[in-house]
C-alpha cells in the first residue's frame, strides 16, 4: 500500500508543541509489563495495532526498516478511512510521535500522536501516551458532543495494550521478525 504523496483530505503538519496547544488533547498513562525495546516492537509490528485499539483494520509501513524520524505508514480503520501518517519521532525503546498528512474522508484538520516511554526496570516501561487533533468538516460539528469519551476511549485501549503485552510477557519474542506472539 502506497503512502500518498497528495492524499484527498490534507491534514496541516505539527509540532512536538502541538500535544501541549492543540484544541483537544488528552493524555493517559499506562504501567505495562514489558521492556520499552519489547513495547517498541510491539509498535513495529503491524499485525499488534488491531489488537490493542479496536476500529484499526489494518496497518501498513509505507518505509522500510529501521523506523526512524520520517518514516510513514498508512491506517485503515473499519469502514473504510484510510489515514497518512509521517513520524517525526522515532527513538527506539523511548519515543515517537506522528501526525497525520491527510485522510480519504474529511475529519481532521490535523491530528497527531506522541507516545512516551520510561523504563523502570525489572522488564517494565511506563507509557504516557497523549492524542492532540482538531477535526474539520461535518465532524467539527459532532465531535464536541463526543469530546467526553476521548479519555475514557483511550485508557480503555492502553488496557486493551496492557493485557496484550501480558500475554507477550510470557510468549517468545516472534513479533519481532513480523510474527504474532499473542492471539485474541
Amino acid at each position: 500500500m502506497e503512502h500518498p504523496t497528495s492524499p484527498p483530505f490534507p491534514c496541516e503538519p505539527i509540532e512536538l508543541s502541538y500535544f501541549q496547544e492543540a484544541p483537544t488533547r488528552a493524555s493517559r498513562v499506562v504501567e505495562l509489563p514489558v521492556s520499552p525495546a519489547r513495547l517498541f516492537e510491539v509498535f513495529a509490528d503491524p499485525a499488534s495495532w488491531p489488537r490493542w485499539v479496536p476500529g484499526i483494520g489494518s496497518v501498513h509501513w509505507t518505509s522500510p526498516q529501521p523506523f526512524e524520524v520520517g518514516t510513514t505508514r498508512t491506517v485503515v480503520f473499519w469502514g473504510g478511512m484510510e489515514v497518512y501518517e509521517l513520524f517525526s519521532r522515532w527513538e527506539d525503546g523511548r519515543e515517537m510521535a506522528f501526525h497525520f498528512t491527510g485522510t480519504n474522508q474529511e475529519v481532521w484538520r490535523s491530528f497527531g500522536e506522541h507516545y512516551l516511554v520510561d523504563d523502570l526496570g525489572d522488564g517494565r516501561c511506563r507509557l504516557t501516551w497523549t492524542m492532540a487533533f482538531e477535526t474539520t468538516g461535518p465532524a467539527a460539528k459532532v465531535f464536541p458532543l463526543l469530546r467526553w469519551m476521548l479519555a475514557p476511549t483511550m485508557g480503555f485501549y492502553l488496557a486493551l495494550l496492557k493485557r496484550y503485552c501480558r500475554k507477550l510477557s510470557t510468549a517468545p519474542a516472534a513479533i519481532a521478525a513480523g510474527g504474532s506472539a499473542a492471539s485474541g
